[in-house]
């Protein structure tokens, strides 16, 4: 019966979805960012605006986003920039997760794509849902 429930703990295990890794390279740059995390997310909410920093990092390169959400529901990206990994451009939303804290600091996360001058998505970047503790 043992052997069964470690069978099964590990099927099922193995059936779970893996984590998506924070910084993947869409646009075929050939760049290694398969060790880039989170180092730095911050931000503060004024009203309607919640005005976010994003830095993620590896030994040898970062990455930073600028963005702007409008948080009134639905939460939505206003405006996003990137600059790192020899480039720059703009920020487009895949999907946002915004929470209020009222009794604490709003937290967000979500899904973006990091659009080149060409207009080309060139990096997926991923943020987990947290709270902002540190302001910008």
């Amino acid at each position: 019966m043992r052997t069964i429930v470690v069978a099964m703990a590990m099927v099922l295990a193995g059936c779970g979805r893996r984590p998506a890794q924070p910084v993947e390279d869409t646009g075929g740059s050939g760049r290694n960012v398969s060790q880039m995390v989170l180092r730095e997310l911050r931000g503060t909410r004024d009203g309607e605006r919640l005005d976010v920093r994003a830095t993620f990092a590896d030994q040898g390169q970062s990455l930073q986003l600028i963005l702007q959400f409008n948080v009134t529901p639905p939460a939505r990206l206003a405006t996003g920039t990137w600059m790192g990994l020899e480039g720059q451009g703009t920020v487009r939303q895949r999907a946002v997760t915004f929470l209020g804290g009222q009794n604490g600091p709003p937290s967000i996360g979500g899904r973006f794509e990091l659009i080149g001058s060409d207009g080309r998505a060139l990096y997926r970047v991923t943020i987990p849902v947290q709270p902002l503790r540190n302001a910008l």
